[in-house]
C-alpha cells in the first residue's frame, strides 16, 4: 500500500509540474538539453558549445556540481544542463523534468566503454517519453575524446551504436568530442585542433535542428504536452484501479462475515415480526371473549 501511494503521489507531482509547463511562458527558441550519467561531461560540452571557454557559464568540477536544471539562451536555441542521473532521486528527478521540456536531446556517454544497463534503462526512458519523435530529437555525443588510446573509439563507438540500434530500432547521429581540445584549440589560436574537437562539427549541427524545428515548435510541445497528459491520466486511472482491487481484497472476507450478520439479524427480525403477529392475534381472540 505505501508504495502504492508513493506511486500515486508521484503522479500527481508529475501532473503539477505538467500544469506549470502548460502555463509557463515557454522560449520560442528550441530547448537542447544535455543528458547522461554523473560526470559524462555534459557541463563541459555546453560551455564549449556556449563560447564559454574561458569563463564557464556551467559549473563543472572533480565532484558533481550540477544539482538543478540550468538553461542559457543563444542566438538559435536554449541549452539546458541537467543533473547526472545514476546517484541521488532528487538530482534524478531534476534531470528527468529537463528531459521533459527538451525539444533535442544531446545523449552524452563518456568512454571507455561501451552503455551499461543503466544507461540502456535511460535510452528506454527517453523513448518512453519522446515517443516516434526521438530519432528526430536525439543525438548521441561521446565525450572525453582527448583520452582516445590506440584508436580504442572506433571499436567502442561500433559496439555502443549497435547497441541503440536494438534498444531505439534507429541510429542517430552521433558525434565525437573533447571540450579539453577545443579549449587548447581556442587559447592557442589552433583551427585544425578545435575542428578535431569535433566542437564546431556539433554546434553546426544543432543549428540546422534548430532551424528546421523553429517553424514547428509551438505546435510540437503542445501535442507533447496532450500526449503527456493522456498518459498520466491513463497512469493515475490504472493506477486507482489497482488500489480499489487491493481495497476490496482486504474487505473481502469481512464483506463475506457483514452479510452473514446481515442475514442473520434479517431472520431474526422476520421471526420476530411472526411472533409479534400471532400474540397480537392472540391477544384480540382473548380480548374478544
Amino acid at each position: 500500500m505505501d508504495q502504492a501511494v508513493l506511486y500515486i503521489d508521484a503522479l500527481e507531482a508529475e501532473c503539477k509540474r505538467l500544469q506549470l509547463q502548460h502555463t509557463e511562458v515557454t522560449p520560442l527558441k528550441p530547448r537542447i538539453a544535455a543528458w547522461g550519467l554523473v560526470k559524462a561531461g555534459k557541463s563541459s560540452l555546453l560551455n564549449m558549445l556556449s563560447g564559454h571557454v574561458h569563463q564557464e557559464y556551467f559549473a563543472t568540477g572533480a565532484v558533481r556540481t550540477t544539482r538543478i536544471n540550468q538553461q542559457l539562451e543563444l542566438e538559435h536555441y536554449v541549452l539546458v544542463d541537467t543533473p547526472g542521473l545514476g546517484i541521488e532521486q532528487s538530482d534524478s528527478q531534476q534531470a528527468m523534468e529537463g528531459l521533459d521540456i527538451a525539444d533535442i536531446v544531446l545523449f552524452v556517454h563518456a568512454p571507455p566503454g561501451e552503455l551499461d544497463e543503466e544507461q540502456v534503462n535511460l535510452l528506454l526512458k527517453l523513448r518512453d517519453v519522446h515517443g516516434d519523435a526521438l530519432e528526430q530529437r536525439l543525438v548521441l555525443v561521446f565525450s572525453l575524446l582527448d583520452l582516445d588510446q590506440n584508436d580504442a573509439m572506433a571499436q567502442v563507438r561500433e559496439r555502443i551504436e549497435g547497441q541503440v540500434l536494438r534498444c531505439l530500432g534507429f541510429q542517430p547521429t552521433c558525434f565525437e568530442v573533447s571540450s579539453r581540445r577545443y579549449q587548447r584549440g581556442v587559447e592557442l589560436g589552433r583551427e585544425g585542433m578545435k575542428a578535431k574537437s569535433g566542437i564546431p562539427s556539433l554546434a553546426l549541427h544543432l543549428d540546422q535542428m534548430s532551424s528546421e524545428k523553429a517553424p514547428s515548435l509551438a505546435a510540437a510541445r503542445q501535442q507533447r504536452l496532450m500526449q503527456r497528459r493522456e498518459e498520466l491520466s491513463a497512469a493515475l486511472d490504472q493506477a486507482i484501479e489497482r488500489e480499489q482491487v487491493v481495497i476490496q481484497t482486504l474487505c473481502a472476507p469481512y464483506i463475506h462475515t457483514a452479510t452473514a450478520f446481515i442475514e442473520l439479524m434479517s431472520s431474526v427480525q422476520s421471526s420476530f415480526s411472526a411472533k409479534t403477529a400471532e400474540i397480537r392475534t392472540a391477544r384480540e381472540k382473548l380480548n374478544s371473549l
